[in-house]
């Protein structure tokens, strides 16, 4: 791995970036994958999502979709899931036996509103006043250059992912400053799953696709769906890919 991260990257610090992570609960990966990669993985997804809009109504407020995704091409590239730069910084911010149990979307269609300010998981101790390390990360890959206009993500970095609870997060975050992130696409986001964040309104005229993949420690399991992989599927790949993706629904 350190071979492709040298070959990829050579000039990425790597403890930079885990300190990053650990002091404001993100940190923006500019162009990790081609645009070729991109729009491959756009023009599936844009498929994927016109037939889910057809057939369903929108399950994350006015006008904006969370989708799971099948793990097949272009989705199943270990390039997107086992990305050798993402994995080395996740292994440095949260050990080697990592796994990845999480493949969906958020898309804002034109139109959509704020999503209310939250965290994508619960707080270990609530009780305590204890801020833990990392114990799962979600990994954002944008499909179109994030705009002002097309519905970026916005967190409240400094901190909130280390805040115990429970809190008015509504009406602390309207007390705090937030980032809006402007990632282009090719570039990606990794996140700490307890930061604050929300989903803002989509004003231009086209969809804002953007795909998430959660890590986690392998004793932590993410609340979500966990990801369906056909058993032949997952028989013939990797050993170090079985590992990683060993915690999710392995069917017939």
């Amino acid at each position: 791995m350190t071979e492709l991260l040298d070959k990829q990257e050579p000039s990425l610090d790597i403890d930079f970036v885990v300190q990053k992570l650990r002091m404001d609960g993100y940190f923006v990966l500019e162009s990790l994958l081609s645009l070729e990669k991109i729009s491959a993985l756009r023009e599936r997804f844009l498929e994927l999502l016109e037939e889910r809009i057809r057939n369903d109504p929108a399950n994350r407020g006015a006008n904006r979709y969370q989708m799971f995704l099948p793990f097949e091409a272009p989705f199943s590239d270990p390039e997107l899931y086992q990305n050798p730069i993402v994995l080395t910084i996740l292994e440095a911010l949260m050990g080697k036996d990592l796994i990845c149990t999480y493949l969906a979307s958020d898309t804002p269609l034109p139109c959509s509103d704020y999503q209310r300010v939250h965290s994508d998981t619960r707080l270990l101790f609530p009780e305590t006043p204890l801020a833990l390390p990392a114990y799962g990360v979600v990994l954002n890959v944008p499909l179109v250059d994030f705009t002002e206009e097309n519905g970026p993500l916005e967190l409240w970095p400094g901190g909130t992912h280390l805040m115990p609870g429970p809190l008015d997060i509504q009406r602390l975050a309207a007390e705090m400053k937030s980032a809006r992130l402007l990632p282009r696409a090719g570039s990606v986001v990794l996140r700490d799953l307890r930061a604050w964040h929300r989903g803002t309104p989509n004003r231009s005229d086209a969809a804002r696709p953007n795909l998430a993949l959660v890590y986690t420690r392998p004793w932590y399991r993410f609340e979500q769906k966990p990801i369906e992989i056909p058993s032949a599927v997952y028989s013939a790949l990797p050993e170090s890919a079985q590992r990683l993706l060993r915690a999710n629904l392995i069917r017939d």
